[in-house]
């Protein structure tokens, strides 16, 4: 399913092709996953949080749910994922990961807090979101891939990365 790391970088070791459009890239993401410390095992529950009525949401969010079928490996586990209005977020509390779809900068303060109160790692294409301390990872595609976490973000909702992670991508 992915290829080897090799010594040319982190986006063509990571083995995966970027998408069409501003989309999230969900393989990169379910391997950016496998990274968290302490690994994950076992079923991972992600919510793809989205705003009904946004197209650029709901496209993005249907994007998300294609890739991931009926479940995709992370590591050494599965993430399984629903989606969720943020209408009707309230916590986020029996999930591990949230996508963060487009469209939701006026709620990214909310998601922000229920992630760090829930410890949930929130992964998001949009990178005012990361640059914000509101989302923990970000994931661009274009003029290339660029992975990049936000330490207070993550320090907010006790995420962690191993370290040979970190130093394959952009910290902020």
């Amino acid at each position: 399913m992915f290829k080897s790391w090799s010594s040319t970088g982190a986006v063509v070791a990571l083995g995966l092709a970027a998408p069409l459009s501003a989309e999230l890239n969900v393989p990169i993401a379910a391997r950016v996953v496998s990274f968290l410390q302490p690994p994950p095992s076992g079923t991972i529950a992600a919510a793809i949080l989205f705003e009904p009525g946004n197209a650029a949401s709901e496209a993005e969010a249907s994007a998300i749910e294609r890739s991931i079928g009926s479940g995709l490996a992370a590591g050494r586990s599965a993430i399984r994922a629903r989606r969720l209005a943020i209408g009707a977020m309230g916590s986020l509390s029996g999930y591990n990961i949230a996508f963060v779809t487009a469209g939701l900068r006026a709620e990214q303060g909310g998601i922000a807090a229920a992630a760090a109160k829930s410890s949930v790692l929130t992964i998001s294409s949009d990178p005012a979101c990361v640059q914000a301390s509101r989302c923990v990872v970000g994931i661009t595609s274009t003029p290339k891939t660029q992975i990049t976490v936000n330490r207070a973000a993550a320090r907010a909702a006790n995420i962690r990365f191993g370290s040979a992670f970190l130093m394959l991508v952009k910290e902020i």
